[in-house]
């Protein structure tokens, strides 16, 4: 089932972010949310994400949908290695986290702790925790920032790959050349 945005409205005291916006996601497609800074394009993630509410309008089709969300920030627990910041989130400590790490080339630093990760290195444990969950519709905010190009390009291979059926995929982004790679659509931000 799509996820249909019927005037949408979202503001910040008298910031007025997201005015009158409509949109249907599909299922089995990949769409990017393109724009500059401050736009509304987070916004928009965090209320499909259900963590941010807004002012106005009508979202169908997320109801009883699992939702997977890589956030601008890692937000990784930092008592807890690579491998167990996945397994956190599927709830399973004997789940095998190891070829989400090995996806995002972190296989060999699964048992380090954040701490001991660099900035993109994190970014890659989040994203790889984000596909562990498998959820229905993934939302993903700026995902590849801080991710060196050869890195970049391996795991949006592997998003593209394995992407699971009627999986609708949002993702936010500054950068051109990602959106026209991986996007069925471009949903441009003013």
């Amino acid at each position: 089932m799509s996820v249909k945005i019927e005037n949408l409205n979202k503001a910040y005291g008298n910031l007025q972010v997201i005015k009158n916006f409509s949109y249907t996601f599909q299922d089995d497609k990949i769409y990017c949310l393109f724009g500059p800074s401050g736009c509304g394009k987070t916004t928009l993630l965090h209320i499909l994400a259900g963590i941010l509410p807004y002012d106005s309008g009508i979202i169908s089709g997320l109801e009883n949908k699992k939702i997977a969300v890589v956030f601008q920030e890692d937000r990784l627990l930092p008592w807890l290695s690579a491998e167990e910041n996945i397994k956190f989130v599927i709830n399973d400590k004997h789940f095998d986290a190891e070829k989400y790490l090995e996806a995002v080339g972190l296989k060999e630093f699964r048992k380090f702790q954040p701490r001991h990760l660099s900035g993109g290195m994190k970014r890659r444990v989040a994203i790889a925790r984000a596909l562990a969950y498998q959820g229905q519709v993934l939302l993903m905010d700026e995902p590849f920032k801080g991710i060196d190009e050869e890195l970049k390009r391996k795991i949006m291979d592997y998003i593209l790959k394995t992407k699971s059926s009627g999986q609708i995929i949002i993702f936010s982004t500054h950068n051109l050349h990602e959106a026209k790679y991986m996007a069925h659509e471009i949903v441009q931000f003013e």
